[in-house]
């Protein structure tokens, strides 16, 4: 998903896929849906994106909103088919708040400080918590995020061919190894929030992530892949999963222990189209829905509709879909092309994992 932050952002309008008076914004990199004529393309407004805690002034103008066991928490909401990913705040309550005009705040800086809004970190659970210790300093980290298809559709050329995959819903897993110029195997997991800051989990054997790994032997796949026949320079492979289950509920895909359900693989950084890596990690790919030109979007967007497949039981509904490029590209303002399409039936309940 998007980096969280409060800022002063000039908004794009698109139209609404399902609704005549919405219509879709894009603020940074954010959705948002907004009533027709509300806003004009161009226009500067603030945004609080989802996961923002407020206080104050704020909290009371949005508390029947608000979400949490304080009420203070913003979260995404689906209105008529599209989700609205934070709010938008007026220009008299920014300025009631922070005792300045909207033209005197910075450009598409954080002011969450200013605005005094914290950003909300769920409580990870126990099993997938670990003990943490720093990255190594020469080890680098991507990351892999989602944007929401209504604001970057677009991006896409009719005749482009792209890949559209189940979207899972788990805790997302970051596996690397990393095969050293001196014959060194050396292997990280991480989580996304924990890469994010630079972080890793060390190796446990009852740590989720890591008992994920080993379900699928991902290490000894990767080795047997990757490893070099002779080594002239690092090699280190990157792999992105969904870490299973890890909500409960509804959202176990028939698994009773940690597995991972794999979505990309990159080599120095490098992405692996999903039809072109090994088929080790093939068999615990994520379900590939189509695979073919993008051209009619309507019937591509209702692949996000019904059951998951991942379990091959229809155990509960599906979240929805990912459709990127088969070669990945970035978008116009420099986001990677990666964008989801929700369930109609999928309700986001603002307690995610990253």
């Amino acid at each position: 998903m998007s980096e969280w932050k409060v800022s002063k952002e000039k908004i794009e309008i698109f139209e609404h896929s399902n609704a005549e008076k919405l219509q879709l914004g894009k603020v940074g990199t954010y959705q948002v849906v907004v009533q027709k004529g509300l806003y004009q393309g161009g226009e500067t407004v603030v945004f609080a994106p989802e996961k923002s805690v407020l206080t104050g002034i704020l909290e009371q103008e949005w508390k029947t909103y608000l979400v949490g066991p304080d009420k203070n928490r913003v979260k995404s909401v689906v209105l008529r088919g599209e989700l609205s990913c934070g709010i938008i705040i007026p220009n008299e309550i920014v300025k009631m708040v922070t005792g300045k005009d909207i033209s005197e705040l910075p450009d598409s800086e954080d002011i969450s400080g200013l605005m005094g809004i914290t950003k909300y970190v769920p409580i990870i659970p126990t099993h997938l918590a670990g003990e943490i210790e720093p990255m190594p300093s020469d080890m680098y980290s991507s990351n892999h995020d989602v944007e929401q298809f209504g604001v970057y559709a677009s991006e896409f050329q009719a005749s482009e061919r792209v890949v559209i995959t189940e979207k899972v819903h788990g805790s997302q897993a970051v596996f690397y190894m990393r095969f050293a110029p001196d014959g060194q195997i050396i292997k990280w997991t991480s989580s996304k929030g924990f890469a994010s800051k630079g972080l890793c989990i060390k190796e446990s054997e009852t740590n989720g992530y890591w008992m994920g790994a080993k379900e699928i032997g991902l290490w000894d796949t990767l080795i047997e892949a990757y490893k070099p026949v002779e080594w002239k320079e690092d090699i280190v492979v990157q792999v992105f999963g969904e870490a299973i289950p890890c909500q409960g509920g509804n959202w176990m895909y028939g698994k009773r222990s940690p597995s991972v359900v794999i979505f990309k693989v990159t080599v120095n950084k490098v992405a692996v189209p999903h039809d072109q890596v090994p088929e080790g990690l093939r068999k615990n790919w994520v379900p590939v829905l189509y695979d073919g030109p993008y051209e009619n979007v309507k019937e591509l967007r209702k692949l996000a509709h019904g059951n998951e497949s991942v379990s091959g039981k229809d155990l509960h509904i599906k979240e929805g879909i990912v459709i990127a490029p088969y070669w990945h590209r970035r978008a116009a303002d420099g986001t990677k092309l990666l964008v989801k399409v929700l369930n109609p039936d999928y309700k986001e309940n603002g307690e995610e994992i990253n």
